[in-house]
């Protein structure tokens, strides 16, 4: 822990801390910041934009830099291609596999698949000034403009070269990118019965375990857009629009509505299910997928529309629960 006394007042936090470490980029430190890592006076802040004054007292430790490219090794990781140029590469996420290298993670990421795609290295600009989406967190590794959890399967975009990074992340900055969600959840009445819900409650980070993201007032802007597309007494298939990129946003807004998706250990989607005949499903890993991604091409401005297939174990576990399938009562809708 690394501990510091304001020697002047009124700077703003995140460029007081790149002075006084000018090795990590200032957008390092705002995102550290807005990820709840620093303290002024004991009390974690959220905002890089905090001003200080002469004598606060500022706690924090030093953000992890991304490794870079040359120091990752290309692995040849099997990924479904759902789109590909020379500039982007939409592939099919499967469950399990993490997007970037990190504590236990060291190697057998999408990253790597990335890597041994390219004909040649990819170069990113750390330089550039952090959006407000939780996709941020992503830009410091090569190619990424957005994440999906270890266990969320489904699109994910990622960027040939650093030109095209910079183009989708700004896409992302000013939500023109459509991203849609498939979620199998507790039946709730707060789900809405006909049309869309629109989720409009802001998330923080929770004040005591550090995982976790709650609806808080003062938190960050977060919206939603949900619609049920099947349902039974006891659970419910949800497709999950995102406006904003928040982390964790969709599993969150899902327990506000005390509808938390099935096998969601953190957000109180029980482990545990019955299906239709009474009998115990097990649920290893929250039932959620990326099913449609729409962005802009970095280069012709074309409209990309990728969709993802349901994982047959996703599809398997929605007959389970006793919701429809088939030609005339397809589980996904038909892409607009």
């Amino acid at each position: 822990m690394i501990t510091l006394r304001a020697e002047e007042g009124a700077p703003r936090l995140d460029r007081y801390l790149a002075d006084q470490f000018p090795a990590v980029p200032r957008a390092k430190w705002d995102i550290h910041v807005r990820t709840g890592e620093v303290k002024v006076n004991g009390l974690p802040v959220s905002k890089g934009g905090v001003r200080l004054r002469r004598g606060d007292l500022v706690e924090t430790e030093l953000p992890v830099i991304a490794v870079p490219a040359a120091h990752l090794d290309p692995e040849d990781i099997p990924l479904v291609t759902l789109f590909e140029d020379a500039h982007l590469w939409i592939v099919d996420k499967p469950s399990g596999i993490v997007v970037h290298p990190g504590p236990g993670h060291a190697s057998g990421t999408i990253v790597n698949a990335l890597l041994h795609r390219l004909q040649a290295p990819l170069v990113v600009d750390a330089s550039e000034e952090p959006s407000e989406d939780a996709e941020e967190l992503a830009s410091g590794w090569p190619g990424l403009v957005h994440r999906l959890d270890r266990y969320t399967t489904g699109c994910l975009c990622l960027a040939k070269t650093a030109e095209a990074q910079r183009a989708i992340q700004a896409q992302f900055k000013d939500r023109t990118v459509e991203k849609r969600y498939l979620a199998l959840v507790r039946h709730s009445p707060h789900l809405p019965q006909v049309g869309s819900l629109l989720v409009d409650q802001p998330i923080a980070r929770h004040k005591h375990d550090r995982l976790r993201m709650v609806v808080a007032e003062g938190g960050r802007s977060a919206q939603t857009r949900i619609r049920v597309l099947a349902r039974t007494t006891s659970a419910a298939l949800v497709e999950c629009e995102l406006l904003t990129g928040r982390t964790h946003q969709i599993r969150v807004h899902l327990a506000h509505l005390r509808a938390p998706i099935m096998g969601d250990p953190l957000y109180g989607g029980p482990g545990r299910w019955k299906d239709i005949y009474g009998g115990a499903l097990l649920l290893p890993h929250p039932a959620l997928h990326a099913w449609k991604l729409s962005v802009n091409h970095p280069v012709t401005g074309e409209r990309i529309h990728a969709v993802a297939p349901l994982p047959e174990a996703f599809r398997a576990l929605a007959i389970s629960l006793g919701l429809p399938d088939g030609p005339s009562r397809p589980i996904i809708p038909a892409s607009t």
